[in-house]
């Protein structure tokens, strides 16, 4: 009896992460490229909290510090942004160009935005929720 109380009581805590990060309104041309929701569990053994949830997707264009604030305004809590959304052109690999985060009190909540090449100006954004400590 005591594990399936235990086990409720976690989903009831990952059903209201997951609620609260569908609050952010993503654009419809966003293609969803991985979504990992790691529920809360009593034993959490791992560097990587639970519950958390990570998504990546592909904008297929160039986003701007406008388009983060834009995202980042449909949360209902304050969201800072950093960064200019412009590669670097010394650059290597797949930086993040700039980012938006901010708290509703109980997650953080942050969209990485990344430039993956130089010769394609589309951007990546990764979107991660985890416990405000």
């Amino acid at each position: 009896m005591a594990f399936f109380l235990v086990r409720s009581a976690e989903e009831k805590v990952t059903s209201d992460m997951v609620s609260r990060a569908e609050r952010f309104t993503i654009p419809a041309d966003w293609k969803l490229q991985g979504n990992f929701v790691r529920r809360e569990m009593f034993l959490c053994i791992s560097t990587n909290p639970c519950p958390s949830i990570a998504k990546r997707w592909h904008t297929g264009r160039t986003l701007t510090v406008d388009d983060l604030k834009a995202l980042g305004s449909t949360a209902g809590f304050p969201m800072t942004v950093e960064g200019t959304c412009t590669r670097r052109p010394t650059a290597g690999g797949e930086p993040t160009i700039c980012s938006t985060s901010g708290t509703d009190g109980e997650y953080n909540n942050k969209f990485n935005v990344t430039s993956p090449d130089k010769s394609d100006q589309t951007n990546f954004v990764v979107f991660l929720v985890e416990p405000h400590s």
